[in-house]
């Protein structure tokens, strides 16, 4: 980005902003005196003042013209920045890859909806790197649908920050924007689960084993995702409510970078139900950690319920997602099981307790979703009831046939 920051001392700082050079070669500059207590709060200031700099009639005359990406690096100190762990990282890989090589160097004011077009089209004939023969895989209509709205959001913040009139996305009908197909998460069927369930109830009961099957009952029963469940504590237990308070989740990038915070949205903040089964496996459970950390001389001072076995800067840590992944996929391979993954046990949560009888909004709020549609995502059909369905509907059409045909005979008599 064009500026510098000066220290004058005493906490005052000079933010100039490079304007580029008139007709006899000069350098044109915007300056600003401020007071800031540190450097950083000092560039903070320097990138506001670039903002208000490009975004004000007399320096859009100028003739400077922010590109793509300084406007990017302005948009990721000013909102990505703020963002969690994971998503300040999926908006950057999706940035810097395509996006930043398409627009990177164009003037954010060029760019119009005929460009964002085209490179839409482009990433529909963008072939997948991958690590199998296969190379003839394309760029996901899910994946394409990320890069559209990423753009389109931060255009939007360009518009609401004065640097642009218009955001260009507008600019293409809406019914032409990139739609996502999301990925139907594999789940058992009634008589997989079954044999699942069974299996369990087969293996001895050791610490692994009671760790793992508290995890999944858990998940199973609750529909918690998977970061919810790593980042529980023992004081989200309400053991006489049965009830598992969710206000945290493990957001996770790789083993260097895992954090603790708020989940996915303010509805994920919620209270799930369990039964005295999951609860008397916690209590197994939490027997079972105090002793071995009371053995090994270890300290659990955040007091999470899943803890990992090995040891980061000395501190005793949450799981990682592989952990209960591993688990299910070990016994489903030894024991000719379909594959799924820790996500299916959420869309298996929300398909059973639909199928059960649970109105559609109650799983909903057991999911934590904001929108009811993206709930309907989770519920899946099964076959034993899709049967039934069809048995039902023939035994109405059995007896309306019957019906008309005793009408009928009636007329002749």
């Amino acid at each position: 980005m064009a500026g510098t920051v000066i220290n004058r001392g005493n906490n005052k700082w000079e933010l100039r902003i490079s304007m580029g050079y008139d007709a006899n070669g000069k350098q044109i500059r915007k300056t600003k005196r401020v007071t800031a207590t540190s450097g950083r709060a000092a560039r903070k200031a320097l990138d506001e003042f670039y903002l208000e700099v490009m975004s004000h009639p007399q320096g859009k005359k100028s003739g400077v013209r922010m590109t793509f990406e300084e406007f990017s690096k302005l948009w990721d100190k000013r909102h990505n920045a703020l963002k969690s762990i994971t998503t300040q990282d999926t908006h950057r890989r999706i940035l810097n890859y395509r996006i930043m090589r398409e627009f990177g160097t164009l003037p954010l004011d060029s760019i119009t909806g005929d460009h964002i077009r085209d490179f839409i089209e482009q990433l529909r004939h963008s072939k997948v790197k991958s690590k199998s023969r296969d190379n003839s895989k394309y760029l996901s209509a899910t994946s394409i649908h990320k890069h559209f709205k990423l753009l389109n959001h931060m255009f939007s913040k360009a518009v609401a920050w004065k640097i642009l009139d218009k955001n260009p996305c507008d600019d293409i009908p809406k019914d032409e924007w990139p739609k996502p197909i999301y990925h139907r998460y594999p789940i058992w069927e009634e008589s997989d689960l079954q044999k699942f369930l069974q299996i369990l109830e087969d293996l001895p009961n050791r610490v692994y084993n009671v760790k793992h099957k508290a995890m999944f009952y858990l998940a199973l029963i609750s529909g918690a995702r998977g970061g919810e469940i790593y980042a529980l504590t023992w004081d989200d237990i309400d053991w006489k409510k049965q009830v598992v308070h969710i206000n945290k989740a493990q957001k996770y990038v790789n083993s260097r970078n895992v954090e603790i915070s708020a989940p996915k949205t303010p509805e994920s903040v919620r209270d799930v139900y369990v039964d005295d089964y999951v609860l008397d496996l916690l209590r197994q459970h939490r027997i079972n950690q105090d002793y071995q950390l009371a053995r090994k001389g270890y300290a659990n001072p955040h007091g999470y319920i899943f803890l990992a076995v090995h040891l980061r800067n000395d501190e005793v840590v949450p799981v990682s997602p592989s952990c209960l992944y591993m688990w299910l996929d070990k016994i489903c391979k030894k024991h000719n099981l379909p594959h799924i993954t820790v996500h299916s046990l959420r869309h298996m949560a929300a398909t059973y307790a639909l199928n059960q009888g649970a109105a559609l909004t109650t799983v909903q709020s057991m999911l934590g979703h904001t929108n009811i549609r993206t709930t309907s995502i989770y519920l899946h059909p099964l076959e034993a009831q899709k049967k039934e369905a069809a048995h039902t509907m023939s035994n109405h059409l059995k007896e309306w046939r019957k019906q008309k045909t005793d009408s009928e005979d009636g007329k002749h008599s």
